[in-house]
């Protein structure tokens, strides 16, 4: 009604709805459709929308609909972009109904949906469930709607257990628990169609030679096992040629070793958990570790296992215990000196600098002299840096990285005073004919007179709007730009700087380089 009696004065429709919904005095219905993942028996957004849209005009009303849909978003929390936009509208008093398909689409979380819940009663907002069939106007209504929300929680929790419970009775039985095969095995099944692993015998081989070399010559790093490794003709899976990262793996990875008294007895003054009695490590199987890995701290992944989980497996390892206990113990040994002598020359390029020739990381190894991983560890790539001075380098590639960041500055800046503009123009419209149609008001002959200005104004009204709903401001709000210069000056604040702005530097052996950049 209010629509039609003031679309005589000559507004669009369109206006009209935006015009009222920003004044609260007309406001919208709601459709919230979430899918955490793709499924053959689950119901698709668009789905959930249509059956929503079906439900709420099979009745009367006048209010436009809203749609807000989180795909690929789980329903155990409230941390979903469209839902936090649904419940900002809620919040400015533009929706007066919600509609979902089913309760758990919107929670699965009991105590987060009665805060939601708590918040549509304080700005009466009414919710329907189209497949829950409850009124939320009446007292038995909201009753059933709390007891089907318990439920909901309770099927959450049922498949997390679920899927917990079948995870740890594959464990518990030997089985191989999923996931790739590691090194040296292939993913099978038992006589008994059990899952297992497979010995890939050529792997093997070069899982054995790794350890052998490693635990007899104290020489020997990682980066020269995977070298002999690659004049021997073995392939890692991942890469053609090995390196220290890939043999590192292999070498701490207990599947390989045969789980006998010894293996238990190393895992428990590592204070792993172990779920099998040490009566069942008697040399026929061998031993897998699962759970939460320590990050960022490279001399504990060797010693502290406390985070993880120890289970025996139903296949046997290749690797006698003893030599893998030795293994480990050297691992400790050398990465614990590596820490205590790792150089931080790289500074704010850390990580970022790579051989535009081969793509590796480039490193300094004889200060100040740049050398590539490649060439240096692996030995498959010629590129030369000799004649690279790194200082340079990195004062050059700071004056790009300032020079970048006033260019983001400029574009922000512009873009704030075009969105401004913009704004400032459609205000100035809006109010001259406001201004219009309350001097005519009232007044025939002055409502006839100012019809064609009216209607011109909000023509240009309605473009104006159309342009702000289109313009995508740029707001790239990284960093303090007043105080860049000065945060550049600090390693650690260059490096979390860096690190937004660059993907990486491609370094040329003759001193060129390309930036990447992220933005």
């Amino acid at each position: 009604m209010v629509l039609q009696a003031v679309k005589k004065i000559g507004f669009s429709k369109k206006y009209l709805i935006l015009y009222f919904q920003k004044k609260g005095m007309l406001k919208m219905i709601a459709i919230y459709a979430r899918q955490s993942v793709d499924k053959k028996d689950s119901l698709s957004i668009e789905t959930q929308i249509n059956l929503c849209t079906n439900y709420i005009n099979a009745s009367p009303h006048s209010e436009t609909i809203e749609t807000y849909q989180d795909k690929g978003y789980s329903g155990k929390n409230i941390h979903r972009p469209d839902f936090t936009r649904m419940m900002a509208d809620i919040e400015s008093g533009k929706i007066s109904k919600i509609v979902v398909y089913k309760l758990d689409r919107i929670s699965r979380n009991l105590l987060d949906f009665m805060s939601m819940y708590k918040i549509f009663n304080e700005h009466k907002i009414e919710f329907c469930s189209v497949n829950d069939t409850f009124d939320t106007t009446t007292p038995m209504g909201r009753g059933m709607l709390k007891i089907a929300m318990v439920f909901a929680e309770m099927e959450r929790e049922s498949i997390q257990l679920r899927v917990k419970d079948n995870y740890y009775e594959r464990i518990k039985d030997g089985r191989w628990a999923g996931g790739p095969a590691p090194y040296g095995f292939k993913n099978g099944r038992t006589k008994n169609n059990i899952p297992t692993l497979i010995r890939v015998n050529d792997e093997i081989t070069a899982v054995k030679l790794a350890f052998n070399h490693y635990e007899d010559d104290f020489s020997m790093s990682l980066g020269k096992v995977a070298r002999l490794l690659e004049s021997k003709g073995y392939q890692s899976r991942k890469r053609k040629a090995f390196d220290n990262v890939t043999i590192g793996r292999i070498l701490q990875n207990p599947v390989y070793a045969i789980a006998d008294e010894t293996l238990y007895k190393f895992f428990k003054t590592r204070k792993a958990k172990i779920l099998n009695p040490i009566e069942e490590w008697d040399g026929t199987r061998s031993a897998v570790i699962v759970g939460k890995r320590v990050a960022n701290n490279n001399t504990r992944k060797y010693t502290d296992l406390s985070e993880q989980t120890v289970y025996l497996t139903n296949f046997k390892g290749v690797i006698k215990s003893r030599q893998f206990v030795k293994v480990q113990e050297r691992l400790a040994q050398n990465q614990q000196i590596k820490r205590a002598n790792a150089p931080t020359r790289m500074k704010e390029l850390a990580g970022l600098l790579k051989c535009a020739k081969c793509e590796y990381a480039i490193k300094i190894y004889n200060d100040p002299k740049l050398d590539c991983y490649n060439n240096r560890g692996l030995h498959s790539c010629d590129a030369q840096f000799k004649t690279v001075d790194f200082e340079e380098l990195r004062k050059s590639i700071r004056i790009k990285v300032l020079d970048v960041i006033k260019h983001l500055a400029e574009r922000v800046e512009e873009s704030e005073r075009g969105y401004k503009k913009i704004e400032e123009e459609l205000n100035k419209l809006v109010e001259e004919r406001d201004n219009l149609v309350s001097l005519s008001r009232g007044k025939t002959k002055l409502e006839k007179a100012f019809a064609d200005t009216i209607e011109r104004i909000q023509d240009q009204i309605e473009q104006k709007e159309l342009q702000l709903s289109t313009y995508t401001p740029i707001r790239y709000e990284a960093f303090n730009f007043d105080i860049i210069e000065i945060e550049l000056a600090d390693v650690e604040k260059a490096k979390e700087i860096y690190r937004k702005l660059i993907k990486r530097v491609l370094l040329e052996e003759n001193g060129d380089y390309t930036i990447e950049w992220k933005i």
